[in-house]
């Protein structure tokens, strides 16, 4: 009995020593989730031993500060808009655009308030001016909660008071008031300079910025 167990115990060892000794590449076959860029890259490239060019991909976010006062009650469609970048925009050590951009836009869609609905309000960027004085065209939209970027649009809620019974299992009925019959006016949209706006690019931009010295 002894020599059974003594056997068993030797054929055991063979094979947790035969595991260790497999190849250690075992692990990296193990496949992993790629993991995600947090923003779209920017392209590098050198067309002239003077210059460097870089391209911002469709998605990419820039941060503006408002500098045009914007209310529906006032504007129209068409109307300029014009914001400045809050910070400058690095790749690396390269400094792609300065806080000093100015970027240009209009009002794309604007609906005044009805009643039963809120304004409705769209804006696009079309121009970024460089610190230089170089002017380039740009498509982009100012992020909102809206899928279709815009502000407004909600439903107003009813004028008259109502009562209604609501019925709650395992606690029975009880009254409250809701709103129903006409809806109120809708409210305009009111944007003072200031604000603190996400835009996004819908078409790449391509920078041609000089080589600093010490390149």
């Amino acid at each position: 009995m002894r020599s059974r167990l003594l056997l068993l115990l030797t054929g055991l060892s063979c094979v947790g020593l035969s595991l260790l000794s497999l190849s250690p590449n075992w692990a990296a076959k193990i496949p992993v989730p790629a993991s995600q860029p947090i923003s779209p890259p920017v392209e590098k490239t050198e067309p002239d031993p003077n210059f460097h060019s870089y391209t911002l991909r469709a998605g990419t976010a820039l941060q503006i500060l408002l500098q045009t006062p914007i209310n529906t009650a006032v504007n129209q469609p068409g109307d300029m808009v014009e914001g400045i970048m809050t910070r400058d925009l690095y790749l690396n050590a390269d400094r792609l655009l300065s806080k000093n951009t100015r970027f240009t836009g209009v009002i794309s869609r604007l609906e005044p308030p009805i009643q039963g609905m809120n304004a409705l309000l769209a804006i696009r960027f079309t121009e970024l001016l460089l610190e230089n004085g170089e002017q380039l065209p740009i498509d982009a939209h100012v992020r909102t909660e809206h899928p279709g970027h815009l502000w407004g649009g909600q439903v107003t809620p009813g004028t008259k008071p109502m009562l209604s019974t609501q019925r709650v299992a395992g606690i029975g009925e009880y009254n409250r008031i809701v709103f129903g019959g006409p809806r109120a006016m809708g409210q305009h949209i009111e944007f003072p300079p200031g604000e603190h706006w996400t835009i996004i690019l819908d078409q790449p931009l391509t920078l041609v910025l000089p080589k600093q010295p010490e390149d």
